[in-house]
């Protein structure tokens, strides 16, 4: 089960293998059958040790509130989920894969949180960290060999690494695909399926590769801090705007808690004051900048419509699309799943300028429509309730964790795993700006390992599933 674990880990930015169709999103991600199958060995050897691991798990009882406001949303719109239909595919169908995806996250979160805090580094810190130099390594092979001597090398290997895309043909319509042939984005995509998810895999993943450098011990601190080093350089190089939004956000807010928060408790009350006063200013301007983007709505439209990016304009349209229809069901939103059966009577007329939308919406084989950033598609598919509760959540959890930081740090620790742990908080907030999928492993495994260590630091008697030894003791 350990070593599902770890390969599975290993293996979560291959997300451009192809699997079995009636898997949905999960059938193309690499790290599916192994974390899936350790996931039913640690429900077996759970079930079999008859210990309470399942009844006492906090990641469980966070998952069943996220599946309440999905039933909730579901219950006030079954009619209307029953009979939708679009390109030959039904409501139902799509609220039951996308339930699949959240189900399979939950318990994915379970079984990261069973890995007792005295094995993380062995079986969750490596992994991350190898599977972190092995994108780097292959974006430095990407970046050099697109074009050059190492092209008729580069291209037999890409095309087994990306086998979702080893045919250069758009289904929908026939032309050829220049984004595949690298005609037009010059973005590195690594070993993902497209740039944006590799760069969501690098904002995942280095706060984990940076954890792993500043506790190395002295034997292995150089190459792991050349692991960081790299792994840094190639996220920068991508030219992914997820990753750079996702590192800039993690690194100020290493600044932030090392001046701030993460100190002893003995300090001036000017400093307690200014501990305080932090995050409310943070929140005040977040509001504020809001704001300021409601109001230049009109100059922000016609200078997508304007400009030349045609991911903008998709990106816009659809996200106008997810806000109408959040507007018009604003407390329980259309259903899990279900912003695509409703896209096309709630998007505003300039977003058909963008030649990406119509195939999404009328061609039977074309991409199925997403929404481009989490947060519109929680608000337009469950409402305000699930909404709030998501960002609430990830809030609450790095709160959580920056106090029990600051009590390791006032016994002379200066980094401990809870620190990664906040930064992964950090990278799902951020991350919601541009993704909308629930299927990234990092999230789920997150907060697993976030109910863990909050649960740890409770008295408790329940042993670890990926931990056999600390169970005996």
């Amino acid at each position: 089960m350990r070593w599902l674990f770890v390969i599975g880990l290993f293996a979560i930015p291959f997300d451009s293998v192809p699997g079995p169709g009636f898997l949905g999103e999960l059938g193309n991600e690499a790290s599916f059958p192994f974390l899936a199958a350790a996931i039913a060995i640690a429900v077996g050897l759970s079930l079999g040790s008859g210990e309470s691991r399942l009844s006492s798990s906090l990641a469980l009882k966070v998952g069943a509130g996220i599946v309440a406001v999905i039933f909730i949303s579901w219950a006030v719109n079954a009619f209307t989920i029953e009979t939708a239909l679009v390109r030959e595919r039904s409501g139902y169908n799509k609220f039951l894969t996308s339930l699949l995806v959240i189900l399979y996250g939950i318990a994915l979160a379970w079984l990261a949180e069973q890995v007792d805090e005295s094995d993380l580094r062995r079986w969750l810190v490596r992994p991350i960290v190898w599977s972190a130099v092995a994108c780097s390594l292959y974006a430095l092979f990407e970046l050099v060999g697109r074009s050059g001597p190492l092209e008729p090398l580069f291209r037999p290997i890409d095309n087994l690494i990306h086998a979702r895309q080893t045919d250069v043909i758009n289904a929908w319509n026939g032309s050829i695909n220049y984004k595949v042939l690298y005609g037009w984005d010059p973005r590195l995509r690594s070993v993902s399926f497209e740039p944006p998810a590799f760069g969501n895999f690098c904002g995942f993943a280095w706060p984990w590769v940076w954890f792993a450098a500043v506790t190395a011990p002295p034997e292995r601190k150089l190459r792991t801090w050349g692991a960081l080093l790299l792994f840094t350089t190639v996220t920068l190089v991508a030219r992914s705007r997820t990753g750079k939004m996702m590192l800039a956000a993690e690194i100020g807010t290493l600044l932030l808690l090392s001046l701030l928060y993460l100190r002893p408790r003995t300090g001036s009350e000017a400093g307690a004051v200014l501990r305080a006063a932090v995050p409310l200013v943070g929140i005040i301007a977040a509001f504020a900048l809001a704001a300021y983007g409601i109001h230049d709505y009109s100059l922000l439209v016609a200078g997508v419509v304007g400009g030349e990016s045609v991911s903008d304009l998709s990106r816009l349209g659809f996200l106008v699309a997810a806000l109408n229809i959040f507007a018009t069901h604003p407390l329980f939103g259309v259903g899990l799943g279900q912003f695509g059966f409703h896209a096309a009577a709630y998007l505003p007329e300039w977003a058909y300028l963008s030649p990406e939308i119509p195939p999404m919406l009328y061609y039977p084989n074309g991409p199925w429509p997403v929404v481009y950033a989490l947060y519109a598609r929680i608000a337009a598919e469950l409402g305000i309730l699930g909404l709030l509760g998501w960002i609430g959540l990830w809030c609450t959890l790095a709160v959580r964790l920056m106090g029990r930081a600051r009590d390791r740090v006032a016994t002379g620790e200066r980094w401990t795993m809870q620190h990664p742990m906040i930064l992964t908080c950090v990278a799902v907030l951020i991350s919601g700006i541009a993704s909308d999928t629930f299927r990234t492993p990092m999230i789920w495994i997150g907060l697993g390992l976030a109910c863990g260590a909050l649960r740890r630091a409770r008295p408790s008697r329940d042993g670890m599933a990926l931990n056999p030894a600390s169970a005996r003791a």
